[in-house]
C-alpha cells in the first residue's frame, strides 16, 4: 500500500528511538505556512523601496506627511552615498606616505587597495587600465598604486603586479601576479569580480568574466596572514 508523504513505518520509528536513524524533520503545518506568507506580505513597505522621483509621482495618492518622511529618508541615503563616494580615481603612494594613506586610512572599515607595479613589466600594464576603470566604478573604495621599489625596497619584479588589500588598519589579502585578474585579457569586470569575491564591492555580474578572458591557466599565490596558499583553477 502506498504511504502518504510524512508517514513512517514501525521499523523506522524503532530505529529512530535507538538512534540509528536521523530524527524526523518537523513539518510546518499548512496554516503556519500561510500565516508566514501573509505576515511577510503585510510587512513589505512599497514606499520604502521607491526612488526619490517615484515618490514625487505619488503626491496625489499618498498623504503629504507620509511622503515627506520617505523623502527625508531617501535624501539622507543619497547624502550618505555621496559622502562615501569620495575617491573615484587612482592615487599614487610611496614609502613615505604609505602609513598615512594606507594603514591609517583603512581604519574604521575603509577598504584601501594598493597596486604595486614596475613599468618594465608588461603584466603591470595589463592591470593598470582596468584598475583605473574600477576606481571610477567604485568611488567609495580607495584605489592606490605605487612603483614597487619605491614602496617596498628590493620587491621582486617577478611578483608584480602585486595587490595589497587593507581594511581596519591591517592587510587582509595579497594577490601576486596577473593570473587571478584574468591574465593578459584582464578587464574592469574581471577586477570587479575578484573584489566582489573578497567582499570589497558588490557586483551585479552573474558569471565570472575571467572565463572569457582565458583565466585559470595560471593562478597566482594567495597570502593570508603571512602564509602562502596556492590556488588552483
Amino acid at each position: 500500500m502506498a504511504m502518504c508523504p510524512g508517514d513512517t513505518t514501525e521499523w523506522d520509528d524503532i530505529h529512530r528511538k535507538l538512534g540509528n536513524f536521523a530524527p524526523r524533520a518537523e513539518e510546518v503545518p499548512q496554516r503556519e505556512l500561510e500565516k508566514m506568507v501573509v505576515e511577510t506580505v503585510e510587512k513589505f513597505d512599497a514606499l520604502d523601496h521607491c526612488k526619490l522621483a517615484e515618490l514625487d509621482c505619488l503626491e496625489d495618492d499618498v498623504e503629504e506627511d507620509v511622503l515627506a518622511k520617505y523623502r527625508r529618508k531617501r535624501l539622507a541615503e543619497l547624502r550618505a552615498a555621496s559622502q562615501a563616494a569620495k575617491f573615484g580615481e587612482v592615487r599614487q603612494v610611496t614609502r613615505c606616505n604609505f602609513v598615512a594613506e594606507v594603514t591609517e586610512a583603512s581604519g574604521d572599515g575603509q577598504w584601501v587597495l594598493v597596486l604595486l607595479y614596475v613599468d618594465a613589466v608588461h603584466a603591470c600594464h595589463h592591470l593598470g587600465g582596468p584598475w583605473a576603470q574600477a576606481a571610477r566604478r567604485f568611488p567609495a573604495v580607495k584605489f592606490l598604486k605605487g612603483v614597487a621599489s619605491e614602496v617596498v625596497p628590493r620587491f621582486p619584479d617577478s611578483s608584480t603586479p602585486a595587490v595589497f588589500i587593507y581594511r581596519d588598519a591591517e592587510c587582509k589579502k595579497q594577490l601576486l601576479g596577473l593570473g587571478e585578474w584574468g591574465g593578459p585579457d584582464c578587464s574592469a569586470d574581471c577586477v570587479e569580480w575578484v573584489l566582489a569575491g573578497l567582499g570589497v564591492v558588490r557586483t551585479e555580474l552573474e558569471e565570472d568574466p575571467r572565463r572569457r578572458a582565458g583565466a585559470g591557466r595560471s593562478r597566482p599565490t594567495w597570502r593570508r596572514g603571512g602564509r602562502d596558499q596556492s590556488s588552483s583553477g
